[in-house]
């Protein structure tokens, strides 16, 4: 039984391998029909003064080309902005639960002080309450690491799309692009949006 589970795994396996590379296939064979209509070997003899648009042309192309990943960084820091407003919203929640459960456990430690109620119960109850609360400040310290690194890629995505936004504007102008310099941790200022 167990060896049948096992070769049917491996079928399955080997089919979603085999499709996937299919559908891979197919994508790069459209790509390259979109962007390679044209015979280069055959364009490279087309004398310079004949070759008319084709430098505004790809000009054109490189600009798009660099359009379209600025927008792929413009969708990625929105999902980021939404990342950081959940994580604040979850951060709030676990404050609220902390301070509610510091309210109980200060109205027991009370009563528990006043002689009120069943000493081993009131302990049980305090000790069960404290539990709780140190589970919810374990939860919230994890929040706050996930909002300082949204943080981060915030910050990081804003230079990068501040960047990008330049380089685009200088092909546009028809200054010469340079190279990407690398980015560091310290990329970008200020804060995600809510």
């Amino acid at each position: 039984m167990r060896r049948l589970l096992i070769l049917s795994s491996l079928i399955v396996v080997a089919l979603l391998v085999l499709v996937s590379c299919e559908t891979t296939r197919s994508i790069t064979s459209k790509m390259g029909s979109m962007t390679s209509r044209v015979d280069e070997d055959l364009f490279a003899q087309v004398p310079e003064q004949e070759r008319g648009d084709v430098d505004k042309a790809a000009l054109t192309l490189m600009v798009s080309e660099e359009e379209v990943k600025l927008a792929e960084m413009k969708t990625e820091l929105a999902t980021v902005r939404r990342q950081y407003a959940r994580h604040r919203e979850d951060l709030a929640d676990k404050l609220q639960k902390e301070a509610a459960l510091g309210l109980d456990i200060a109205k027991l430690e009370a009563i528990d002080r006043s002689g009120l109620g069943d000493k081993d119960d009131n302990a049980r109850k305090i000790a069960d309450l404290k539990s709780k609360r140190l589970e919810i400040e374990a939860q919230r310290v994890k929040i706050e690491a996930q909002l300082a690194t949204a943080k981060r890629q915030f910050r990081g995505l804003t230079k990068q799309i501040a960047k990008q936004a330049k380089e685009i504007e200088g092909l546009k102008t028809g200054e010469v692009r340079k190279e990407k310099e690398t980015e560091g941790p310290e990329a970008g200022k200020g804060e995600p949006s809510q």
